[in-house]
């Protein structure tokens, strides 16, 4: 009885996993969107990469990871995806004009 319990129950917390993973894909989908207006309003590729930026990013996710009781190391390494993506969706987009 009780693995026909934890197998319903398995069902039930991967369908939450499922729909937090839908929700985290249109997040990324939005954060996205948002680069793409900034890179409208640069206007060369040297204004790509803000190291200051960068380094205010990753202490604001480390920190607030530490809060929600999440490793920061995981979350840097996450953040550091999405801010490498952004700096190649950027260069794609600025055409040198230097």
């Amino acid at each position: 009885m009780k693995k026909n319990n934890n197998i319903s129950e398995l069902k039930k917390v991967r369908k939450n996993i499922d729909n937090i993973d839908n929700e985290i894909i249109k997040l990324i989908a939005d954060r996205f969107k948002e680069i793409h207006k900034v890179t409208k309003l640069k206007d060369n590729q040297d204004q790509i990469i803000d190291h200051e930026r960068i380094t205010h990013i990753l202490k604001s996710v480390q920190s607030k990871a530490n809060k929600n009781k999440i490793d920061p190391e995981i979350i840097t390494r996450i953040w550091q995806i999405f801010i490498q993506e952004a700096i190649k969706l950027e260069y794609s987009k600025i055409k040198k004009t230097k």
